[in-house]
């Protein structure tokens, strides 16, 4: 062999192995985006539902009229968040006297606050599935929750306690006789 032949395959074979790299790169820059990027999930509105237990009064009953943005990977929890309301006017206790006072200015004041809202600041792994953190509005009054749940079947399942006092929403003399249980189900399409 002679000097500009072995000149050639090293050229050739630094050529090669730049693009082996920048090759390399590419693949590793591509999976990395395509695990930062957490699955849009579509709700199925039809079927979302809040139920509700308000402790101290007995009265149970649900919401509907939910919307939501969810962004979800169990695996990439750092990037997920959801966000959603529930349409107030479909507040329903089985009872329609109750039901129509609820809209009224002095409960929920439908008409100036349509909506109760929903957004995640957190979302973590738990023994028993996740625990999310948010802000829930309602009334136009926002308080930090933290929200249990589950996911399993394309089904979110969650739970927590509010209470009615810090909304001023049936405000009782004690904090503790305005709990509310409530339970979110919410399945994705």
């Amino acid at each position: 062999m002679n000097l500009d032949s072995d000149l050639q395959y090293q050229d050739i074979f630094k050529i090669k192995t730049t693009m082996k790299k920048q090759l390399l790169f590419i693949s590793f820059s591509i999976l990395f985006s395509l695990s930062s990027i957490c699955q849009s999930l579509t709700i199925n509105s039809d079927k979302a539902i809040v139920d509700f237990n308000f402790v101290s009064e007995e009265a149970i009953g649900t919401v509907k009229g939910i919307e939501a943005t969810i962004d979800f990977d169990p695996l990439n929890l750092n990037l997920a968040s959801i966000k959603g309301t529930a349409d107030v006017t479909t507040l329903s206790t089985n009872n329609k006297m109750r039901d129509a006072h609820l809209q009224q200015a002095d409960m929920f004041n439908a008409e100036k606050f349509p909506t109760m809202d929903f957004k995640s600041s957190s979302i973590s792994k738990t023994d028993k599935g996740f625990q999310m953190k948010g802000d829930i509005t309602i009334k136009g009054t926002s308080k930090e929750v933290i929200i249990n749940f589950t996911y399993s079947e394309k089904t979110f399942i969650g739970t927590t306690v509010i209470y009615s006092n810090d909304f001023d929403v049936f405000s009782r003399k004690k904090r503790e006789d305005s709990k509310i249980l409530v339970k979110i189900t919410i399945p994705v399409i």
